[in-house]
C-alpha cells in the first residue's frame, strides 16, 4: 500500500521570498482533501485518502490531520502512556511550522497525549510529512512557479486555471491569487494507471487557535523517539 504522506503533486521550484504581507487578504483557514490512486501490475487498484486542516498566519502554519472519532477512541483505549508505543502515538500528530524573517523554519510535532512539543531537525522532515518547502506547504503550490505560465482560463472572480504537462503527467491546477491558495490540483498519467487530487476550501478560524493551547508542553527532540 502507498505510504500516507502529505501529497506534493508538482514538486515545483522553491519559494523565492515574496512577502506575504504584500498579498491581499490570504485565507487564514483551509480544509484540504487529498486522494491518490494507483493500478499495480496485478491489476489491483490501491487508493489513499485523507483530510487536513491548515491554519495559516503570515509566518506560521498549523497542519492537522482529521481523524475519525472512532479511530481516535481506539487509539485512546490502547494508549499506555509514558514512552510506550512512542512511534505510533505521534503518527498524524499536528505540525506547527514557524518561519523567521530570514526564511529559517522551526518545525515542531505536537504530541497532545504526552503534552510534548517535539523539535524536528531537517534530516527528519520527511518522517513527519514536511518536504522543507515552506510556500508549497503554506499555499499548496509556490505561486512563483506559476509566474512564467499563462492560465488557460480566468473566472469572473479572478480564480485562474492552469493546464500543465510534467512528463507523462497532465495536471489541472486551479489557483486563487487573491486568497493565495490552490483550490484544486488534478493529476493523471497518460496511461490512466495513477492519479492524484487535492481540493481545498476555506473554513472558519479555529476557536481557540491551537497554538494558544500549548502552555505547559515540554520540549523534546525527535531523536528521543528513535532510541
Amino acid at each position: 500500500m502507498m505510504v500516507a504522506k502529505r501529497i506534493m503533486v508538482l514538486g515545483l521550484v522553491a519559494f523565492l521570498g515574496l512577502p506575504l504581507s504584500a498579498w491581499a487578504q490570504p485565507a487564514s483557514a483551509l480544509r484540504v482533501e487529498y486522494h491518490q490512486w494507483q493500478v499495480g501490475k496485478d491489476g489491483v487498484r490501491q487508493e489513499l485518502s485523507y483530510t487536513e486542516k491548515l491554519y495559516r498566519q503570515e509566518n506560521a502554519l498549523w497542519v492537522e490531520r482529521e481523524v475519525p472519532e472512532a479511530a481516535q477512541r481506539d487509539h485512546d483505549d490502547h494508549h499506555h502512556g509514558g514512552l510506550g508505543h512512542k512511534h505510533a502515538d505521534v503518527v498524524g500528530a499536528p505540525l506547527w511550522i514557524q518561519r523567521d524573517d530570514n526564511g529559517n523554519v522551526d518545525v515542531k510535532l505536537v504530541d497532545r497525549y504526552e503534552q510534548r512539543l517535539i523539535d524536528i531537525a531537517p534530516p527528519y522532515y520527511g518522517n513527519v510529512g514536511y518536504d522543507g518547502h515552506w510556500m508549497e506547504t503554506w499555499a499548496l503550490v509556490d505561486p512563483a512557479s506559476l509566474s512564467s505560465l499563462e492560465p488557460s482560463s480566468v473566472a469572473d472572480d479572478g480564480v485562474e486555471t492552469y493546464q500543465i504537462q510534467r512528463g507523462s503527467q497532465h495536471i489541472t491546477l486551479v489557483w486563487n491569487p487573491e486568497r493565495r491558495y490552490v483550490v484544486s490540483i488534478r493529476a493523471r498519467d497518460e496511461h490512466g494507471l495513477s492519479g492524484r487530487t487535492i481540493e481545498a476550501r476555506e473554513i472558519a478560524d479555529p476557536e481557540p487557535a491551537p497554538w494558544t493551547t500549548l502552555k505547559g508542553y515540554k520540549n523534546r527532540d525527535y531523536s528521543d523517539l528513535l532510541d
